[in-house]
């Protein structure tokens, strides 16, 4: 079985097939279950000596630097990488597909005709959350996947999280829980029909609130990262790419040493199990 089947068939069971007619004839979201093991999809080919690393996206990577975060994790390890990073708030996969727009142009000529090993796609969070996400992420999210692969590079998709106090849509507030397994179903499934990695650090801010709930993930504003939320995202990014351990990291940012292993520990077990 390839690695990444085994997640559509833990966690969607939980998320797609629960979006059965409810008694109202409306559509019924249940919690996904974080706590479930995962297996993920692994870097082929692995990660080489010193591998070129793009992130591309919006606000949710320039808070806190979390392209620099990954970049001194890896460098603490002893792993070189030349990391970059485009990005501008609000954006979205569909402006980074556009050719037409300023920065799906700087995408065109930023990927294509060099080689990149990873890049990093993050969509907008209203946009990931969408119940439409057929028609308004998916096919931004295969143009600029093709656009990475004819380059040589390996796709990974950045699944964020959801907003800390949920959401209210219509008349009815959904909670983080709820938002985020529409969020995970939808980086999922496009992830697989491409075959594409994912980072998975919406997840690993449910596992990490329910285990430590009093470390604080989000930023005041509820949306964007805490300084230990791009910590976490850093730590899941480089278990991802390196497919090791980030636990016993010596760079800890601004965090404290028992908060940072806390973290560690969390981006290993979702990701590596």
């Amino acid at each position: 079985m390839r690695k990444g089947y085994m997640m559509i068939k833990v966690l969607l069971v939980a998320a797609i097939v629960a979006g059965c007619s409810s008694a109202g004839g409306g559509t019924k979201i249940e919690q996904m279950d974080f706590q479930a093991e995962m297996d993920w999809k692994v870097p082929e080919p692995a990660v080489g000596k010193r591998p070129r690393i793009l992130f591309v996206g919006n606000s949710h990577i320039f808070y806190n630097d979390l392209s620099g975060t990954f970049a001194r994790i890896a460098n603490a390890f002893g792993y070189k990488s030349d990391v970059y990073e485009l990005s501008k708030g609000h954006y979205s996969l569909k402006q980074y597909a556009n050719p037409e727009d300023s920065l799906g142009e700087l995408f065109d000529k930023t990927v294509t005709g060099k080689k990149w090993d990873f890049v990093v796609l993050q969509e907008n969070i209203s946009t990931a959350l969408s119940t439409s996400a057929e028609e308004d992420m998916f096919p931004y999210a295969r143009a600029l996947d093709e656009k990475v692969k004819s380059s040589g590079g390996q796709t990974a998709f950045l699944m964020t999280w959801a907003p800390r106090d949920g959401k209210k849509e219509g008349l009815k507030k959904k909670s983080c829980e709820e938002l985020q397994s529409v969020m995970a179903s939808n980086y999922m499934t496009i992830s697989n029909e491409l075959d594409d990695l994912v980072i998975p650090a919406g997840i690993g801010f449910m596992r990490c609130t329910s285990s430590y709930p009093e470390i604080e993930l989000w930023d005041k504003d509820g949306y964007h990262p805490s300084p230990a939320g791009t910590y976490l995202t850093a730590c899941m990014a480089y278990a991802v790419v390196y497919q090791q351990s980030p636990e016993n990291c010596s760079y800890i940012g601004d965090l404290d040493s028992e908060q940072a292993l806390k973290l560690q520990q969390i981006a290993a077990q979702v990701v590596l199990g």
